[in-house]
């Protein structure tokens, strides 16, 4: 190898252990907001809900720069075999995460919708048990990929069950409300969407620890593994 192409294959390495380093770093933002946005939800916080929505433009402005400089990689570099991998396992995995965190801003502007609202021990505990789970599998998700563990992603979908569960029993619940007005058929229009949301973080993150397997392996996630279908 010569010496242009060794710098320029070292060029590459740097700029692609600068990604990985990105990768993380948006992922903690993720979920913070997934912690700070079940709490505001939680406390009729609306002041916090405002925060968790203001600061999706800095997860969003590093989302844009991660991709544009895969991007830039793939041109520049057409990077081979596990590298190749690598660039395309983040762009999947950077939008994975700036959806989960899209979707804690509808949680945050939820919590602006049914305000001023009281929840109920019962449904705040399934409620915050939901931010719990989703910030549990997003952290799964961020490790496995920190560490190149494709066994990660086995135990997402595991964890995904405790999820689907959580989620029932929201919808036992709300249905259980015997909603009679219309206040009361749109707080709980609102509360299944909440619901709802959470779930769809699950998936996300079970398809993040998809992606990483691939990374590594090379080998694509099995019919009825897709995080799609949670």
């Amino acid at each position: 190898m010569t010496d242009t192409a060794s710098e320029a294959r070292k060029s590459f390495h740097e700029a692609l252990d600068e990604l990985r380093i990105d990768v993380i770093r948006l992922a903690a933002l993720t979920t913070e907001a997934i912690a700070a946005g079940t709490q505001a939800f939680l406390d009729a916080d609306l002041a916090a809900a405002e925060r968790v929505i203001e600061n999706d433009d800095d997860i969003d402005d590093l989302t844009h720069s991660i991709e544009d400089r895969c991007y830039l990689l793939l041109a520049r570099q057409q990077p081979m075999a596990s590298d190749l991998r690598t660039v395309v396992a983040v762009l999947r995995i950077v939008h994975e995460l700036e959806r989960s965190a899209d979707l804690m801003v509808n949680v945050a502007k939820t919590t602006r919708r049914l305000y001023p609202h009281s929840l109920d021990p019962k449904l705040r505990g399934i409620i915050q048990r939901m931010g719990e789970q989703a910030g549990t599998q997003t952290r799964v998700a961020l490790d496995a990929f920190a560490d190149s563990d494709p066994s990660a992603a086995h135990a997402l979908a595991d964890m995904d069950d405790a999820m689907d569960d959580l989620t029932k029993s929201l919808f036992r619940y709300i249905l259980a409300g015997g909603a009679d007005d219309e206040d009361t058929v749109l707080q709980a229009v609102q509360l299944a969407l909440v619901g709802r949301h959470y779930e769809r973080i699950a998936d996300h993150a079970v398809t993040i620890g998809q992606r990483v397997g691939f990374m590594v392996t090379g080998e694509h996630p099995q019919p009825g593994d897709d995080g799609e279908a949670g």
